[in-house]
């Protein structure tokens, strides 16, 4: 088996951490007030690769910390998750909210980050919702 370096750990048990607050914030703090945390309102970040060790490890302890969570991790917590880890650590990101309208017609919401030119959560199925408001920054 191989051996994982303590920083992955480490990742793990922000990203696990920050799950939880976020989905308590989700649950006590009006839309209009997070918003005004996450950055700059229909503003996007610059779409040129970036390489940093960071963004991967963000990426991977999000994946792997939601399949533990205490609660059903969600795109939007694991969005506001993404995006805070990444500004720890100064690297710009865009948060994505998307609508969609499934078989019945019914309306369904998705929640995405993108850093550079790469999805950090939210990848599976970012591509079949209409963009209705990102943050930058």
């Amino acid at each position: 088996m191989k051996k994982r370096p303590l920083s992955d750990y480490i990742f793990f048990i922000e990203a696990w951490m920050l799950l939880h607050a976020m989905k308590l914030t989700i649950l006590i703090m009006p839309f209009k007030r997070i918003a005004g945390r996450i950055g700059k309102v229909h503003a996007e970040t610059s779409l040129e690769p970036l390489f940093s060790d960071g963004i991967q490890h963000v990426e991977l302890a999000i994946r792997r910390a939601s399949r533990y969570t205490l609660h059903q991790s969600k795109c939007y917590d694991q969005a506001l998750t993404g995006k805070m880890m990444l500004k720890r650590r100064g690297l710009p990101s865009t948060l994505y909210f998307g609508l969609a309208k499934d078989t019945t017609n019914l309306l369904k919401a998705h929640a995405w980050v993108r850093c550079g030119n790469r999805i950090i959560t939210g990848r599976a199925g970012a591509e079949g919702y209409t963009v209705i408001v990102c943050f930058g920054g």
